[in-house]
């Protein structure tokens, strides 16, 4: 286990030594990550890599981005196998799943949402509506500062949910704002650096 963690290929970028099993999460500041990966890439150049769970290679700079994107995208058109995806839905479903099978989930939900009205005018009518309500809950907070999250998450999820079940769901429906608040969780966790482990 311990060879396989400190060896790599020949040819993989360089960058900081890392700890067993831990790797660089110790060494990284989730909230001031960027400035963490500047210090590596003037240390290590702007392609330079880090164990988070997992090996990672980093870019850095607008010329290495258009380089990988742009000039090799084909390279680099899969998103990183997450350990939790694989823990939860054995790498299955249209969040967790990479590469051909993507693809075609992909393709199935826009086909699908297609036929539901997705880019269609009668889309359009629900949207408007679903504005009206948004507008009136804006006005319910009487000029007072508050998190315009949850409102309009709520808002998207409404025309989402006209699209596909035919109905809304009101503001103060608890049951919605609980599902709204774990999916809102659900997302955090995802993008948090400790999921990578």
């Amino acid at each position: 286990m311990f060879w396989d963690f400190y060896t790599s290929p020949k040819t993989f970028p360089p960058g900081p030594w890392s700890l067993p099993l831990v790797g660089d999460l110790l060494r990284i500041d989730s909230t001031k990550i960027h400035l963490q990966f500047g210090k590596f890439a003037e240390q290590y150049g702007d392609i330079f890599s880090i164990r988070l769970g997992q090996r990672i290679v980093v870019l850095n700079g607008l010329k290495r981005f258009k380089e990988a994107f742009v000039q090799h995208g084909e390279n680099f058109v899969d998103r990183p196998s997450l350990p939790i995806f694989k823990d939860l839905f054995n790498n299955k479903g249209l969040v967790a799943t990479n590469g051909y099978m993507w693809k075609q989930q992909r393709r199935f939900a826009l086909m699908t949402l297609k036929n539901f009205g997705l880019g269609k005018k009668s889309l359009e009518t629900s949207i408007q509506m679903e504005s009206k309500w948004l507008n009136e809950s804006m006005r319910n907070e009487q000029g007072l500062p508050f998190d315009p999250q949850l409102i309009l998450n709520n808002a998207v999820s409404n025309i989402i949910s006209c699209l596909v079940f035919g109905e809304r769901f009101e503001y103060t429906d608890s049951n919605f704002q609980d599902l709204l608040r774990l999916m809102s969780e659900a997302l955090y966790l995802e993008g948090s650096i400790w999921v990578q482990v």
